[in-house]
Order: structure tokens, then sequence, then C-alpha cells
């Protein structure tokens, strides 16, 4: 402020020389919104300050003060909850210097927003900030969690970037890349706090496909070898018990698709069909609720043999739907 204030008494002892000289008026104008926009923020009056910083660019846009009121006007935004246009604030901020004042905080406030359009924060219709909030900000979100991943690729915030990214692709049902994030975050930081919740994600994504798409066997084996690279990692973890639900989840959806196909097999008078599937139930999912269902039923078919098929023992469920 002792700085600012000595400029301007230099600025009005020059314009008492010269009143007319022009680049005078405007060094002291400028100078004065600064100034004032200095005081708003201090005094936390972002309305205010959003309104004077607008001013300063729109008056000065050629001033190294106008890019720093860039920053400034994000600032305000951000307070004001107006975060589509704190993003945009902050970007053109970015876009003027190579190496800026405020880098570390812009990247930061950017991290936030995402966040906050992560947690449900909408965006205005059209971009308008007379319109309503309406608009989900996902893809807002994923945009400015990338360009932090890009900027500090080996920073906390990448880190909480990467893992937030994979929860909001899993939301959006973008399994595959839901997958991809949190892959890059464990190989990425190792041994970062957040490594653990990236094994968890990929449990939870393999789970959900299971749920919402055909029942993949496959998905499974993928989802046990994620199981054991985390039990690997981190042996001492407690989440491991989380991911070994997840994927006891997965067994139970598996077993529990064979066992409505036992049931439809023996309510048809096929016997032998029936026995077949409940008995794979018990050899590849034994640990599953459907196993303890399907041991009981074998018990009251009493089928000889279940597994004298050949191909039965590989795995492979091959029936003649003319068995009874």
């Amino acid at each position: 402020m002792k700085k600012v204030a000595i400029i301007l008494l230099i600025c009005f002892g020059a314009l008492s020389a010269n009143p007319l000289d022009p680049v005078i008026r405007s060094q002291i104008n400028v100078h004065r919104y600064y100034s004032k926009m200095i005081d708003h923020y201090q005094n936390e009056d972002w309305q205010k300050l959003s309104w004077k910083c607008q001013d300063l660019i729109a008056d000065f846009p050629t001033s190294p003060f106008a890019r720093e009121a860039l920053y400034y006007l994000g600032v305000a935004h951000y307070k004001l909850g107006e975060f589509e246009h704190a993003n945009m604030a902050f970007s053109d901020y970015l876009k003027e210097e190579l190496t800026p004042k405020f880098f570390d905080q812009v990247i930061r406030y950017k991290f936030e927003i995402a966040r906050a359009f992560d947690e449900g924060a909408r965006v205005h219709l059209f971009g308008w900030q007379k319109m309503p909030k309406w608009l989900p900000a996902y893809d807002e979100a994923l945009e400015i969690y990338d360009e932090v991943i890009t900027t500090l690729p080996r920073d906390d915030l990448a880190a909480q970037s990467l893992y937030r990214k994979g929860v909001i692709l899993l939301r959006m049902e973008e399994y595959k890349k839901s997958i991809e994030a949190f892959q890059t975050l464990i190989r990425r930081f190792p041994k970062h706090p957040r490594s653990p919740d990236g094994y968890v994600g990929i449990s939870e994504v393999y789970l959900t496909e299971c749920d919402q798409e055909f029942p993949d066997a496959n998905k499974l084996d993928l989802a046990e070898i994620n199981l054991r690279k985390f039990r690997y990692h981190f042996p001492s973890e407690p989440r491991i018990t989380e991911a070994e639900e997840k994927l006891l989840g997965m067994k139970e959806r598996l077993a529990n698709d064979l066992l409505e196909i036992a049931e439809f097999y023996e309510r048809t008078k096929k016997k032998k069909a029936a026995a077949i599937y409940y008995a794979t139930i018990l050899k590849k999912y034994p640990e599953t609720k459907a196993a303890n269902k399907s041991e009981k039923r074998l018990k009251v078919l009493d089928v000889p043999d279940v597994y004298s098929n050949k191909k039965s023992q590989e795995g492979a469920i091959v029936v003649d739907s003319s068995a009874e």
C-alpha cells in the first residue's frame, strides 16, 4: 500500500505540472482503480471487488494492473459462488503470462472449483449469469481436473484430481476411462494416501459394471488381479476389506445369474441340467449365498456324477436341454 501511495503522489505532482496530459491522467486513474480494488479485496467486499475489477479491465485493458485484476476477479466470482465465471477469469489470467504472480493460488482455486462442480454445483443456462443454475457441470469438472493433472503432474493436487476424475467417470458410466484414471493414480503415485482409494475405485467400477451390464466372469478375473495387487502393495491397509466385499458382491451377482438358470431347469423337470448348474456354483463361488442354496438343492435332487461330463469339469457348461 505504501508503494501505491508513493506512485499516486508522484502522479498527482505530475498532474499539477501538466493537468492536460492524457497519459498522466490515465496513470492516475488506473492507480485509483487498483487501490480501490485492493481495498475491496482486503475488506472482503466481493461484489464491489467484482465490479471494480471489471471496470479496470474494461477501461485499461493494456495496463499491467488489468492482468492482476483478472486474478482478483476470479477470486471475487469464486467467493460469490459464481464458479464457472471464476474459472474463466482464472484461465484468462493464466494466458497473460508464462509465470504469473498468483500461479499457485490460481491452480488451487481451479481445483476447488472442479470439486464444487463434482459435488453438485451447477452452471448457468447458456453460460449467462442472469440465467438460473440448472445444468450439471461434470464435463467442466473433468476439464479442470485434466488441466491440473497436466500442469502439475507430480503434485498432490494431481493425485487428488486423478482420484476425483475416476469417481466422476464412474458416475457417468464411463467405466473404461474411470479405470484408466484410477490406474494412472496408482502408477504415478504408488505411495500416496490416495493410492489405496484407486484400488478400491477399480473394485467399485467392476462391481458397478457387473450390476448394470451383463455379468462377465472376465471382469471378475480382473477384479481379483486388482485385489491381489492391493494386498501386495498395502498389506496392512484397512480398506482391503472394502475391496474384498466388492469382489464378493461380484461373485454373488455371477452366482445368482447361474442360480436363476439352475432353478429354471429344476422347474422344468430337467434335474441333471439343474444339478450341473448348482454344482458349478458350488465349485466356482463357494463363499456366496447362492452356493448355500445350491448345496441344499443338490441334496434334494440327488443326481449322481454331476461332473461326469468332461466339459463341465473344465468349467464350460454344456447342457442337453432334453436331459431329465
